[in-house]
């Protein structure tokens, strides 16, 4: 059972993206001083929020957002920063190609991704200053898990796999990763970070994996429903297995981890059900024997 805990992407870690930022193509405006009315948006690309003016103002968004009477208010981020960024339900969109490079200056032996759409390949590379090209892995994004027989593969339309994550990059302390994805339109995704992995221990079966709709659904007297869609997570009830001489390390790494969102991954299988990103919600131990102990960890995903 494997743990990676994100590299935040600040302007020093991404040195590299095809998304410009303003993304005037997506209609983002760069503030500059002036009057702005109630409801306008810009972004700020020093800081990579968006910003929406909550009256008529000339304040800077980040003095505005600081007073008693707040005259701006962060919604989000830029586009180019809205998959780096776990504090709002938001993703970048870009046409294909999405290319991303980021230079981490430390330890990134992992990178995920989640919230994939319009992506058909995803390519990641791993170049050293010294060594060159050290990393390069293909994956396809196309879902056959629906294709049982020949009639499936005639006839059952083709999805793409919205998540993935690779565990194998190279630790290369001052490597650049980059990261293409193409497809034959507009991409957008939720999330992607990397980062050093942490080794918690073995996941069993018996581990569980549940959906939570938060939709609400109302009856409307006339034996319909008025309907309130709302997002959907995965939450995870990892079985686990650690080493009783673990104990205090997995500890320890799960208080570094508290309230902050990380990539909890149970299996290496690429089809791995129980790969969430989100938090961990309880982390339970029962010390079995000598050598085992028995946790239990309850992740609650984001998307």
């Amino acid at each position: 059972m494997i743990v990676i805990k994100p590299i935040t992407a600040t302007t020093g870690v991404l040195s590299s993206s095809t998304i410009p930022e303003p993304d005037t193509a997506r209609g983002e405006i760069e503030w500059v001083a002036g009057t702005y009315n109630e409801g306008d948006e810009v972004i700020k690309s020093s800081t990579h929020r968006r910003y929406r003016a909550a009256t008529t103002t000339t304040d800077d968004p980040e003095v505005g957002i600081l007073k008693s009477v707040p005259t701006w208010v962060i919604v989000g981020s830029s586009n180019r920063y809205k998959m780096f960024d776990s504090e709002f339900s938001e993703s970048s969109i870009a046409t294909s190609p999405l290319v991303v490079e980021v230079e981490p200056n430390g330890l990134l032996n992992a990178v995920a991704g989640f919230g994939v759409f319009g992506a058909e390949n995803i390519t990641v590379t791993v170049t050293d200053p010294i060594d060159g090209v050290v990393y390069n892995h293909d994956i396809a994004m196309q879902d056959y898990s629906s294709v049982t027989d020949w009639y499936n593969y005639f006839f059952t339309p083709l999805s793409l796999i919205s998540e993935f994550v690779l565990l194998d990059l190279p630790p290369y302390g001052n490597a650049t990763v980059k990261v293409t994805m193409t497809g034959g339109g507009d991409i957008t995704i939720a999330t992607l970070l990397g980062g050093p992995q942490i080794n918690i221990g073995v996941a069993n079966y018996g581990t569980s994996v549940q959906l939570i709709d938060y939709s609400i659904r109302e009856p409307d007297g006339f034996g319909g429903f008025k309907i309130v869609k709302r997002r959907t997570s995965k939450l995870v009830n990892f079985d686990a297995t650690v080493q009783t001489n673990n104990v205090n390390y997995v500890f320890k790494q799960l208080q570094d981890l508290s309230q902050v969102a990380a990539v909890w991954v149970g299996s290496e299988e690429v089809d791995d059900p129980t790969l969430v990103y989100g938090y961990y919600k309880d982390y339970t131990n029962n010390i079995s024997s000598p050598t085992i102990t028995d946790a239990t960890i309850t992740v609650e995903g984001l998307s």
